[in-house]
């Protein structure tokens, strides 16, 4: 099965999302409405289809501006919290992903993510979010919504533009110099900074073609079952409940990452309580081809000491890290398994010790290989 929808826990984003299924390149619904498997070339990683890099879309200048203080532009993904299969699935399709925090203050900064190819992906947006749509507070592009707040010691935007078939995003946390400035005065200072990316972005040349996975990449699931079955999971975590097997419902929030998710073919399962539906104990996501945004993301969390690397070998596992998250109560079992990131993250509250969710996690990991189509 495939969902569209992804759970994005924080900013940039802890735990994620997706739907059952899978692939060895990026597939599409409808080739007609999304970049198509024709134009594909095979490269070791994704690289930005549009040859903009971090410094082209934000320029430190602007920047500089609205953060009220010297910038430090990274890549995206160079945050530990954004180390998650979700978070790279726009580069994955050969977006930008970048990043500009404040050198004084990191708590401020601009993040942004273009997705090329993105018509179809916005009119899903619009058509999810009807009510923030139907008045836009400020226009760029060809279509755009803008909402800015201030808060005093903070002020915040967010912008979403379809510029060509662009999908742009840019959030901004900025140090306010005058706590009484309005939401209004807010926006127009971020117009010029919001208005040059625009201006970028419409100037790129037309997309170079789209990233495929290697050849040897191997297929995932089409069921969620295959990682654990509804017996397994009672077994698991001690229930006699009616567990539902699924990607999670449409919900709200719908947006860039979401969108990214869905033409890469990002891959979800939840297992929760019939009864209750409200919190999911599992949860497996994966990103088909993502060896890659793996191998990118352990380098970051092990600096972080957010994961370790597993030294023991497990079964049809090539690599793997293991970390349990206090913000989120879960430990997650990274894993890359025939070219693709599968991410398996339990609830450790309802397992016990960490020791206990590791060998939880190893052993769904072992069973689901084994199952996965040849």
């Amino acid at each position: 099965m495939r969902c569209p929808n992804v759970l994005a826990l924080t900013a940039v984003s802890l735990l994620l999302t997706g739907c059952a299924s899978g692939s060895s390149v990026i597939e599409k619904a409808d080739p007609s409405a999304e970049p198509s498997a024709s134009s594909t070339v095979p490269a070791s990683e994704p690289q930005s289809r549009l040859g903009l890099t971090c410094d082209d879309v934000l320029p430190s200048a602007l920047v500089a501006t609205v953060l009220n203080t010297a910038p430090v532009t990274t890549a995206l993904m160079v945050r530990p919290q954004s180390a998650t299969p979700l978070a790279y699935s726009v580069s994955q399709l050969g977006g930008v992903a970048c990043l500009a925090s404040g050198e004084v203050d990191e708590q401020s900064y601009v993040s942004i993510e273009v997705l090329p190819e993105a018509t179809a992906q916005w009119t899903t947006y619009t058509a999810k979010n009807a009510e923030i749509m139907s008045e836009p507070s400020s226009t760029y592009g060809d279509a755009s919504y803008v909402d800015c707040f201030n808060f005093g010691a903070y002020f915040t935007c967010s912008a979403n533009v379809l510029a060509g078939a662009n999908w742009i995003n840019v959030s901004v946390r900025g140090l306010s110099v005058d706590p009484s400035v309005g939401n209004e005065a807010v926006a127009e200072l971020v117009e010029p900074l919001i208005t040059d990316i625009v201006q970028t972005v419409t100037r790129a040349p037309t997309p170079e073609p789209l990233w495929i996975a290697p050849a040897s990449t191997g297929m995932l699931p089409m069921d969620c079952s295959v990682y654990a079955t509804a017996d397994e999971f009672r077994a698991a975590f001690r229930t006699t409940e009616e567990i539902v097997i699924s990607g999670d419902g449409d919900g709200d929030g719908w947006g860039i990452d979401d969108a990214g998710w869905t033409i890469a073919g990002g891959d979800r399962c939840v297992w929760a309580s019939e009864r209750t539906g409200q919190t999911w104990p599992l949860f497996v996501t994966a990103l088909p081809g993502g060896e890659w945004a793996f191998d990118h993301s352990t380098g970051l969390m092990e600096a972080g000491d957010t994961v370790r690397t597993m030294t023991e070998a497990i079964a049809g596992v090539d690599r793997a890290t293991f970390g349990c998250h206090v913000y989120s109560g879960f430990c997650t079992l990274n894993t890359a398994i025939a070219g693709n990131w599968v991410q398996l993250s339990a609830e450790q509250e309802l397992v016990g010790t960490e020791d206990d969710v590791l060998a939880l996690l190893i052993g769904i990991a072992e069973r689901a290989v084994e199952r996965f189509p040849v």
